[in-house]
């Protein structure tokens, strides 16, 4: 990963702990992390310990996690220290692979666990202060969302918070500068499927979409922000073939890029 991208992804993730220590008066050093579909380098959950968190839990359908690209993580964050301006070093680039991934729980206070089902982890009731998503919910299937949802909700404590960002568009269009980032909504559910594999699976939902699932399952939201799609966008999409299952979402709804939301359990009768 190259240092310009490695530091957008730090600068993200500050954001997760802003939006924390907004909404809630604890500590983050008291505080269980939990976050589900980590991936290979972990960038995210070594930033959350260089900001202080000391307890971690990830979890992943996959063991995705690589000793080099983690350790190629800790070297990135050692080297660019003081253009980062973290609060905490990381120390400890970890040695042995035999002991890996142990030692992460030994130097960082994260424990790694997969494969782990998101929607059934074992983990404890209430056993979690702050849940974290960056840009994962899209490439998990509408239904499996359901289920992680449930059981994020058994696991959050009841002032607890989640955070979560999430990516609207088209990924595709990340390397393929011919097409939009609203190009897949041109498509049926059929189709897109030739297109979709399990290993870079994208939903296509909606914001609103979230929304509902959120509502549904028992969260409230506490921050919402949006990166709407501008003029330019909605040209794209007003000259786009959408397909019927998008069409009865307005144009300005199918134009948002990005979100980040923040929510909490929904107070019983209230």
């Amino acid at each position: 990963m190259s240092d310009e991208k490695f530091v957008s992804i730090v600068l993200s993730t500050k954001e997760h702990i802003e939006f924390i220590n907004k909404y809630c008066h604890k500590s983050i050093r008291e505080a269980t992390f939990y976050e589900f579909g980590v991936g290979w380098d972990i960038i995210i959950p070594l930033t959350f310990y260089a900001f202080g968190v000391e307890r971690q839990i990830l979890v992943d359908i996959r063991n995705l996690l690589r000793f080099t690209l983690v350790n190629d993580t800790i070297r990135k964050f050692q080297r660019m220290s003081t253009q980062l301006e973290l609060p905490r070093k990381l120390e400890v680039v970890l040695s042995k692979e035999c002991t890996f991934p142990s030692s992460l729980n030994e130097y960082y206070g994260i424990q790694y666990y997969a494969p782990c089902d998101a929607r059934n982890t074992g983990l404890g009731d209430g056993s979690i202060d702050f849940i974290t998503s960056t840009n994962t919910l899209e490439h998990i299937p509408p239904q499996d969302i359901e289920g992680i949802l449930r059981e994020n909700y058994r696991l959050l404590k009841d002032d607890g918070l989640m955070s979560f960002r999430i990516d609207y568009k088209d990924h595709y269009s990340y390397f393929d500068r011919n097409i939009s980032i609203y190009n897949f909504l041109q498509y049926s559910d059929k189709k897109w499927s030739l297109f979709n594999p399990k290993l870079h699976y994208q939903n296509r939902l909606r914001h609103k979409d979230y929304l509902y699932l959120f509502n549904k399952i028992g969260f409230s939201i506490v921050d919402e922000q949006l990166k709407k799609g501008n003029m330019f966008d909605l040209e794209i999409i007003e000259h786009l073939p959408i397909d019927n299952r998008f069409k009865s979402y307005s144009t300005d709804e199918l134009a948002v890029r990005e979100s980040h939301v923040v929510l909490k359990k929904q107070v019983v009768g209230g």
